[in-house]
């Protein structure tokens, strides 16, 4: 009878067990997270990096994106300051702002200093 009890026991810790493994297991819906905070979590889309002062803070990315019929970016990140950014990121070598780097998935795409050069590239250019 014990022998029995016991049995019951851990079958039910063993499928308890199951069951949470299996909800915590990934699903296609959710993006895994970037290696890197820059990185885009979409391989569809990019992620842009904005380095610059007042006057690019106060621009409406969003809205940029709108109206410049800019869809193939999913995250815009903005730095004000030029050294604070090459402090923390010193792999980006940036030497002027404003400055605007897109990351894919896996690592610098593209990196200009002109805005109108960046429109034109994502006009022009899909991650793939």
């Amino acid at each position: 009878m014990r022998g029995e009890t016991v049995v019951k026991k851990l079958s039910i810790v063993f499928c308890a067990l199951i069951t949470v493994l299996l909800g915590c297991s990934n699903s296609n819906e959710y993006e895994p997270a970037p290696l890197h905070p820059l990185l885009s979590a979409a391989a569809d889309k990019y992620s842009l990096l904005v380095v610059g002062g007042k006057e690019i803070a106060d621009q409406n990315w969003k809205q940029w994106q709108e109206k410049n019929e800019i869809k193939n970016v999913k995250s815009i990140r903005w730095e004000e300051s030029l050294e604070h950014t090459n402090e923390q990121y010193k792999f980006l070598e940036l030497d002027k702002s404003p400055a605007f780097v897109v990351f894919d998935t896996k690592d610098i795409v593209f990196k200009t200093y002109s805005e109108k050069e960046l429109m034109e590239f994502l006009k022009t250019n899909n991650p793939n």
